[in-house]
């Protein structure tokens, strides 16, 4: 096992996101977050801060072609702006204020694994309960090296 950051407990507010919803493989992350630059290119919707994903099942419990996920960005306005089109997979939806086990991963995205069982360790011997699926803020850009990658890794909790 790795050496891990360390683990906080923090409320996130209740965010306005545009996102972009997928079916498949991990793998196929970076280009989905291309997919979702380009649109918000496209569109006047402003963006704050770094991507994040949502990640609503693992492949220890469905089919790597089944795995249901988000990418998203905090936008600054709570309203849809009017150059909002929705199309196929794009949206604007809002998020709840929510309670997560936080952790920083360093290091390659894909190995992120152990860095998931120590949070999930952590959450059982504090005695939360999981209440949400995990995210993911990509803290650095998908183009650099495994290396230099680093994300905050979220967990939604409540006490037991």
């Amino acid at each position: 096992m790795g050496v891990h950051e360390e683990i906080t407990v923090k409320d996130i507010p209740p965010r306005t996101v545009v996102c972009l919803r997928y079916r498949g493989s991990w793998r196929q992350l970076p280009e989905m977050a291309d997919r979702l630059d380009r649109y918000v290119s496209q569109t006047s919707i402003e963006t704050i801060g770094p991507a994040s994903g949502i990640y609503y099942n693992t492949p220890s419990e469905v089919g790597t072609q089944d795995l249901e996920w988000e990418i998203f960005y905090s936008i600054k306005t709570a309203e849809t702006p009017e150059s909002f089109r929705s199309e196929k997979d794009f949206g604007i939806r809002k998020l709840p204020r929510v309670k997560v086990a936080s952790i920083t991963h360093r290091g390659s995205y894909r190995n992120a694994i152990s860095t998931y069982e120590h949070l999930e360790e952590w959450i059982k011997r504090e005695r939360y309960k999981i209440s949400g699926p995990s995210e993911e803020v990509y803290l650095s850009v998908f183009g650099v090296p495994s290396d230099e990658q680093t994300m905050e890794i979220r967990i939604p909790v409540s006490s037991t």
